[in-house]
Parts: C-alpha cells; structure tokens; sequence
C-alpha cells in the first residue's frame, strides 16, 4: 500500500474516533472558577416541593425573563427534604443514576422548542447525595435567550424512586414543567403550578 494513502486513511480513523469521543461529555459536580466578569445568579422562586416516581424519562422547566449574557452554571437540587424537620421517608431507596443535562430554547407560547445542547452531557448522581449539585457549563459556549428550559433525562428506567427532584411551586403559572415518560417521546405539560427548583449563573455582557 502506498505510504501516502496509509497514513491518510490512518489519520481519517483517529480523526473520526475523535469526533465520536467528543459526542459525549461526562461533567462531574464542578466548582465554577472565579471570573473578573460580573456572575448573575437567577434562582427560581416559590414554595418547596419534589417529583419522584419510575416512569419519569425526562423533565424540563422554564425560566423566564433571563438577562443578556452567557451560560455559566447551573444548579439542580436532589434527595432533601421538603421542610428540613420532615423525615425523607425515600432515602433507603435511592440509587447511583446517570442523568444527562438538557436545555431547550422557548417557544413564543412558552412551550419546549429546539435542543440547545448537540452533545450527551453526562453526570452522576450518588445515592448519599442530597442538595446541590452545580454544573460549570462554560465549555458549552451558550448565549442565552428570555426563557430557556433547563432539566435532566435518565438513561436507564427506574427501578422504583431511584432520586427526588426538588421543586418549587409556582401558583402564578402552571405552565413551567414538561415531562417525557419511557413509552412516549413527546414532552407532556405536567398540568400542576410547579418547576425544578434551579440556580442558573450568567455571565454578563451588558
């Protein structure tokens, strides 16, 4: 074989395996490093609640009136209890689960529209985790939009309440969480006042 085509076909294949690789990024919990640029945090707002239950896939919540800037981080909250004095009746069953972070960009109406994130984000969530968990989402090179949704999918069923998701709720609009069950690939309004309880920083630009 000729040297020249050797080493072409040679440098196609590491070229290729790359692209693949690169599909697919594995976050773990990250301190977000400090910045000279202004960090704004917008938290979402509302009474404590939570979501738990094996035929959850996917879920995602709006936030709205988000300023001018860059994606920075993000912070989920998982396995606490509603009112520090309740017992968490569920903490014996939770479990190692791998979860990929989603962000979508909002419709006028306010509904889920395009995926932002073109890669597998991957993390994981540890048994004896419970509150925060915050990502550094600056390798993902994100502006943001007015209302964007934020949330997790899982890839692998349930086996029973596996986690718990902390929410708010949020009697001012109904209309902020959508759901995706393992026998339904469309994004299902969850039709009660409530949202993912989030943390989002932007770096900004105005």
């Amino acid at each position: 074989m000729d040297k020249t085509l050797f080493y072409f076909i040679v440098f196609f294949i590491s070229l290729n395996s790359y692209c693949q690789i690169k599909d697919t990024i594995n976050l773990a919990e990250v301190k977000v490093l400090t910045t000279n640029k202004k960090i704004k945090h917008l938290k979402t707002k509302g009474n404590h609640s939570s979501l738990a239950g094996n035929l959850i896939k996917s879920i995602i919540s709006r936030i709205d009136d988000i300023p001018s800037g860059n994606l920075t981080s993000i912070k989920f909250f998982f396995n606490s209890s509603v009112l520090f004095f309740v017992k968490d009746d569920y903490k014996a069953e939770y479990k190692n689960v791998e979860m990929g972070l989603l962000i979508y960009d909002a419709k006028e109406d306010g509904t889920p529209g395009e995926i932002l994130t073109d890669k597998i984000i991957r993390f994981t969530l540890h048994s004896n985790h419970n509150e925060a968990i915050e990502l550094d989402l600056r390798p993902l090179y994100l502006n943001t939009s007015k209302s964007m949704f934020f949330g997790i999918e899982l890839f692998n069923k349930q086996t029973g309440k596996d986690f718990k998701i902390m929410t708010y709720r949020n009697k001012e609009n109904s209309k902020l969480l959508y759901l995706k069950h393992w026998k339904n690939e469309d994004w299902n309004l969850f039709d009660y006042p409530c949202g993912i309880k989030m943390d989002l920083g932007i770096i900004m630009t105005n």
